[in-house]
């Protein structure tokens, strides 16, 4: 028998969750509910459930175009955070009643994102759930590592005041956020708006509870770990939660980290250090990070002071960190991301690069005792504040000790050769040469080189007596006489290059020559000319 092949099952997250189709771009999106088309651009991200697409009007937007000013959030219809996160922009971002707040709390800027649409769409047999919203820019995750992890406390506090505005508003519909955190929160793209921080991803907001506080272990620890609130450990995300994740995001702003994170692996260790944390929040804070503002200590305080369903005072809350600005001058809402400024010539040292220069000294080896006496160690500092390309003045204390390597010393012996100099060519007539110029028969040139009598004298050629009586202070003979003039031509003699005999065999062919046969001396006579002939 033939058994049938079956489909490869769909990828699927560590959640459960199954991952879109990669939709090309131009697949064109129909909305049935709000009677709108939209045209899915570029990829932008990649979530937890799904796929973010930047998007365009299909009627209005020109076909070919690179400016989308919307985002189409996709994924499996079989998934369910969408499903929860299209359900609350429905119910709760309502142009009307965002305008409405926005009147009542004096805000010319809000930081809740507005719905434009939703809906269903197929795909190649898949049947997909869309969601439709406003672009934005960069989020503060991304902004905050780009700064050294760390922002300056004026901007930690008016992103503070931005996110309270949100909460008020969320919690005045019922509903809590309770997934606050720098990837969800992005900043504005429009020039009016980009000081305007913007709260998104709802896929896990829910409604308040009315029933009595009951801790639930299916929903235990849910959220982002490092911020999760201590309700949130325990099953039941809350009002005071909310503002409890905001005071870590700030803590973690100001500081850099968070007390657990080395401990994100098991939540229930990460849950017992918060209790902790939040137990002696004052003494916890002033002991381990004393830069932070007493405004953020009162603010974990009040959290504190709030039982789980109790409501939450947002004008309170707003006041606090209102009043820390006041006092450092803050006077517009413009957001400032600049890393803090490193210590110059004039600030003091502090304690931490105190115990940094100590430990490096401890690591500089110490001299060996010579011959028995132990020699002291001396070293000196030297700060250069010059760049690298620049030397270093002469006031300036140069460190001339050559670093100690700690592999063993090898002596190599290398035999150099010797090449023989070639010999210089002789000066043609009618020609001047330039180089031997002095500077008393043509004005020097800067390219050009002169020698006057004393150099001369210093090489060996000393004055004579028609000199002296000539007084003339260029009258020597030219240093380069002997290896131009033209009367020598003595090929100099040729150094070895190297000591070593080489025998070379060389085979010549013989020339073969015809000698015309002549008279031998025997048919001379006896005697010719005087001469005997040879014996």
């Amino acid at each position: 028998m033939s058994a049938k092949a079956k489909k490869a099952a769909p990828k699927k997250k560590p959640k459960g969750y199954k991952m879109p189709v990669p939709i090309p771009a131009g697949e064109v999106i129909n909305d049935t509910i709000g009677k709108r088309k939209w045209r899915i651009g570029p990829s932008i991200g990649v979530g937890g459930f799904g796929e973010i697409y930047s998007a365009c009007d299909h009627e209005s937007s020109p076909k070919k175009t690179s400016n989308y000013p919307f985002v189409i959030k996709i994924e499996p219809h079989e998934n369910g955070p969408l499903f929860v996160e299209k359900h609350f922009y429905i119910r709760n971002a309502n142009k009307e009643e965002i305008a409405k707040f926005m009147k009542a709390k004096k805000l010319t800027t809000f930081g809740m994102p507005l719905y434009y649409g939703s809906g269903a769409h197929d795909f190649k047999g898949e049947k997909y759930r869309f969601l439709v919203l406003e672009r934005y820019g960069k989020d503060l995750w991304t902004i905050f590592k780009d700064s050294g992890r760390s922002f300056p406390p004026t901007t930690v506090f008016q992103i503070g005041v931005q996110m309270l505005d949100v909460l008020e508003y969320i919690h005045s519909k019922g509903y809590v956020h309770a997934d606050l955190k720098g990837a969800n929160i992005l900043l504005g793209l429009k020039k009016e708006t980009k000081d305007q921080a913007y709260l998104v991803d709802f896929g896990l907001a829910t409604r308040v509870n009315d029933k009595e506080f009951k801790p639930d272990p299916k929903c235990a620890h849910n959220g982002t770990i490092e911020y999760t609130s201590r309700d949130a450990h325990n099953g039941v995300p809350t009002m005071r939660g909310d503002l409890e994740i905001l005071g870590y995001n700030m803590l973690q702003w100001l500081i850099g980290e968070l007390p657990w994170e080395k401990s994100l692996k098991t939540p229930k260790t990460v849950q017992s250090m918060k209790e902790a944390f939040m137990k002696n929040v004052r003494s916890e804070i002033k002991q381990k990070y004393s830069s932070v503002p007493e405004s953020l200590i009162k603010f974990f305080e009040y959290i504190n002071s709030l039982q789980p369903k109790d409501a939450v005072d947002h004008q309170n809350c707003r006041q606090l960190f209102e009043s820390y600005l006041k006092s450092q001058g803050v006077k517009n809402n413009k957001l400032d991301f600049s890393p803090k400024k490193k210590l110059s010539k004039g600030d003091t040292a502090t304690e931490d690069s105190a115990d940094e220069t100590d430990e490096a000294e401890k690591k500089v080896p110490r001299k060996r005792a010579v011959n028995g006496v132990k020699t002291k160690r001396t070293r000196k500092a030297v700060v250069y504040d010059n760049c690298e390309n620049e030397e270093p003045s002469d006031n300036e204390v140069k460190d001339t000790k050559k670093r100690k390597s700690l592999e063993p010393s090898v002596v190599v012996k290398v035999k150099r050769t010797k090449m023989a100099p070639k010999a210089t060519p002789p000066a043609k007539k009618n020609h001047t040469n330039i180089a031997t110029q002095t500077s008393v028969e043509k004005k020097r040139s800067p390219r050009q080189v002169s020698f006057d009598s004393p150099i001369c004298e210093i090489i060996g050629e000393k004055k004579t007596e028609k000199n002296k009586s000539n007084g003339s202070i260029n009258s020597s003979k030219d240093i380069f006489e002997d290896s131009i003039s033209p009367e020598k031509k003595t090929k100099p003699r040729r150094k070895l290059l190297s000591e070593q005999e080489v025998t070379v065999k060389r085979v010549t062919k013989k020339k073969l020559t015809t000698v015309k046969k002549g008279k031998s001396w025997k048919d001379t006579p006896a005697i010719a000319n005087g001469r005997s002939p040879p014996k």
